[in-house]
């Protein structure tokens, strides 16, 4: 799928505001509203929108600590071990890496025994998980 600067601009403004709808969506953009509603639902149709999402602040719902790890394993496991991290609680994101590490895990907790219970009890003893090295964040900044 091609993507044009109106495309591009219609992505931006759902990035920053996903709940907009179509006809402020096609006000915002400058275009009529049956070109947004049929460039809305291309970029759907073609996964380039892949679903909307509440921005749920963690610290909310009690979750206070949150820890990058990067965690190194068996390479030759990498499905399982992608499988069981993503279904580990406290797990929020997964990322797989090329160099020194083979994923990058987000773990949010609610206090530091929490998360040291998440990494020694549950993402340790993941079978093909072989070493983690983690950093505690003092601080999150997400997009503005």
């Amino acid at each position: 799928m091609e993507i044009d600067g109106l495309d591009r601009t219609i992505i931006e403004v759902l990035n920053g505001e996903g709940r907009i709808s179509i006809p402020a969506l096609a006000d915002r953009v400058g275009t009529s509203r049956a070109t947004a509603y049929a460039r809305f639902d291309r970029l759907v149709e073609n996964g380039v929108l892949r679903g909307f999402h509440a921005d749920i602040d963690p610290r909310a719902l009690g979750f206070d600590v949150a820890a990058l790890l990067m965690v190194t394993g068996d390479q030759t496991k990498w499905q399982s071990i992608t499988a069981a991290l993503r279904e580990t609680y406290g797990v929020d994101w997964v990322g797989m890496c090329a160099g020194q590490y083979d994923f990058a895990v987000l773990v949010r907790a609610r206090d530091l025994s929490e998360l040291r219970d998440v990494v020694l009890d549950s993402i340790l003893r993941v079978s093909g998980v072989t070493n983690i090295e983690s950093t505690v964040l003092f601080d999150e900044f997400g997009k503005p």
